[in-house]
This record gives C-alpha cells, structure tokens and sequence, in this order.
C-alpha cells in the first residue's frame, strides 16, 4: 500500500461503525461464532485493521481467500485459526502447513498431502471439509461416494476434521426455495456423515443475507461480508433485524481550478461539453483507483457538502467537476467520493446504481493504490 503522505486521495475507515457492526452481528447470531472474513484486503476496508478489530471483538477465526493474504496476517502477529476460502493445491500444501492455516478439502489426495505433513512434522492438522450443495464451484458432491472420501480422510494421522463448509448461491434472491434446497443437501450430506460415525464439530454456510433471513442456517458459525461494511442486500427490507452501518469513505483534495467559457469539451472524447461559463475542479483519483470509467456522466462527489457533478470521460488519475454553483472551492478543499459530508451522502448504492458494479468490486477496487486510513468519527454517528 502506498504510504498517505505521498497521496492527496486517500481512504478512511471508520472504527467506532467497524465495531458497532461486529457487535450487531454477534447480538443477531447468538451463540454461534463469526468467522471474520478479510480476503481481498478485507473487501478493500484493510486486512489487518479490520481483523484486529474482529479480535478485540473476541472474534478467534479469521476467513482468508489466498495463502498470501493468510501469510499477511501472520506478519501482522496475527495468530488465531485462519480458515481458506479457496483451494489449496497440493503442491501447495507445504506453505500452508508452515503460515498455518485451515485449508479447504474437497478431494482426499488434498487431505493426504496434509496427513503427510502432520506426521513428518509430528502434530495434528486441521481440515475444513468443502462440499457443493449447489454453487457449481468447489466441493464435495453430497453423496454416498463423498462419505466413503470423507471417511478416509477421517481415518489419516495427524489430521482431524475441524469444519464442513457450503456456499449458498442465493440467499440475496426473493425466492429463498433454492437455499433451503441448498440447505437441505448440506443437512442431509452432515447426517450420512455423523450415520458413518464421522463428527465434525463447526458446520458454516451462512452470508450476509443469511445471518438476516435463515437463523436456522446459522449452524455452528457464520461468515458475514458486506455487512460487516454497514451494507444491507437488496433483498433485506427490514434493517431493523440487524442495524449497521456505512464505514468507508473516499475523499480527495481539490487539486485545480479554472473558469472556461460555454462550449468547453471536458475530458476525453469530448463527450461532455459545457452549456455554460463553469467553473472546473480537478480531483486527483480515476478509474485506476478505482472510480470506474462506467460513471461517466452520472455520478457526483460531495464539496462544501453540496453536490458537484462528476463530468465526462474518467481518467486514469483524475476526474472533473462542476462546481460554478458551489461558492468559494479552492485548491486544498476536500471532496468525497463516497461517504458522508456534513448533512448529505453518497452512499455506496447510488455508486452501484450508476456503475453496475456491486459494492464489493467498488470497495475493493478503491483498495487497489488508495492508502487506508483508520479514523475515530464520533460525529458519524450523530447523523
């Protein structure tokens, strides 16, 4: 990450909304733990903040998608149980014994690379049995001949199987019949499991839009993502069952300003033309920090907390904006991209909304050059 002095665009987290949405999902699921997933630099919120924060949440299982953001962790300090959400391969299994982590299984040819490894190194390895109860994506099928798979793997030294895992492909759809058939296999799948004499202790399938809608699904842990970053999935009309919060902002620094006469092509393409004498500001932030090129011509941005339109083509760096009805904006102000700016927002969903893009591909791609910041803004929560 590039350090923030070096950037006049930067990204801030808020703390205090991190650990009051933490708490509202731990009230909503009880019992049952929270696996904190941080892949993809934590959906581009901060691998290592934001599972700091899971851990003096007395959060103790980290999700991870690639051995290189596990490996992150560990450098960080971090040493709970960090669980992969992706494949190791074999070939593989090497690293992820010696970052320690709680790989995937959905082949015994895996788990054998693994129970060889315990035994050379003389302790126990734990496993996280995958199947595909619908995804089409990685998994055990769950059927008589995963049993048999599963019952191997269960007899290896030096390993022990520590969770079952499933995805749900479409608990955000309105119709909830195909998770509960979903549901159903996984149920079904862990009860030809136990019939066989095989206990795994943690069965976890629920996302987001589960921990609102299936309490039944919650098992033994749940893996919430977007609201974690104060989202609710458009399926979810009744926020009031889990209430969280918005804690991403993108803001930059006014970088120029001129006043061009009516009749002046902005950007490339020319594909915005002004219609009247205007004052420009330049922003220091483009599609490569990720502001999408598909916002052309409908998105805004906050100055002075009044709204300025975003104009023509996004450059790789920069962008424009109109500001002719925003009095006094000068080089230095600062302007936000996404979040709040004294009584008016932008939130995350009107970006959605303009792009295409879901929330996760906007958080993430901001992630990308901006340098994050973990602020304190009390005065968030007054609003």
């Amino acid at each position: 990450m590039l350090n923030e002095q070096l950037r006049t665009a930067w990204i801030e987290i808020d703390k205090e909304r991190l650990n009051g949405n933490i708490a509202a999902v731990k009230q909503r699921v009880g019992s049952s733990k929270i696996i904190g997933v941080v892949k993809a630099n934590a959906y581009g919120h901060g691998a290592v903040g934001v599972a700091t924060a899971y851990l003096d949440a007395g959060v103790d299982i980290l999700a991870v998608a690639t051995l290189s953001e596990a490996e992150q962790l560990r450098q960080a300090g971090i040493r709970c149980r960090i669980v992969m959400m992706g494949l190791v391969p074999d070939e593989l299994a090497q690293a992820a014994a010696r970052i320690d982590v709680i790989p995937l299984i959905s082949t015994l040819s895996c788990a054998e690379a693994f129970s060889k490894i315990g035994v050379e190194q003389k302790r126990v390895i734990e496993l996280m049995i995958t199947v595909d109860t619908g995804m089409g994506r990685i998994g055990f099928l769950p059927n008589e001949e995963a049993v048999d798979e599963v019952a191997k793997i269960a007899k290896l030294p030096n390993v022990c199987l520590y969770g079952l895992m499933t995805h749900f492909s479409s608990a955000d759809m309105e119709d909830l019949a195909y998770t509960y058939y979903q549901k159903e296999r996984f149920d079904t799948f862990y009860g030809m499991l136990k019939a066989r004499g095989i206990n795994i202790p943690l069965r976890t399938a629920a996302n987001s839009p589960t921990v609102f809608r299936l309490p039944d699904a919650f098992y033994e842990a749940v893996r919430p993502g977007t609201i974690i970053w104060g989202c609710y999935p458009a399926c979810v009309k009744d926020h009031d069952t889990v209430k969280v919060k918005p804690i991403m902002s993108v803001k930059c620094k006014v970088i120029y300003v001129k006043t061009v006469p009516q009749g002046t092509a902005i950007s490339y393409g020319r594909k915005f033309v002004t219609e009247r004498e205007s004052v420009i500001a330049t922003l220091p932030l483009g599609y490569a920090d990720g502001y999408t090129r598909t916002l052309l011509n409908k998105s805004r941005v906050l100055i002075h907390g009044e709204y300025a339109p975003v104009l023509g083509t996004i450059c790789m760096d920069q962008i424009m904006v109109d500001v002719t009805d925003i009095p006094n904006v000068g080089i230095g102000d600062e302007a936000v991209i996404l979040g709040r700016q004294g009584a008016r927002e932008i939130p995350v969903e009107e970006l959605e909304r303009a792009s295409g893009l879901c929330s996760g591909e906007l958080f993430f791609g901001f992630s990308c050059r901006l340098p994050i910041r973990f602020v304190t803004n009390k005065e968030n929560d007054l609003l």
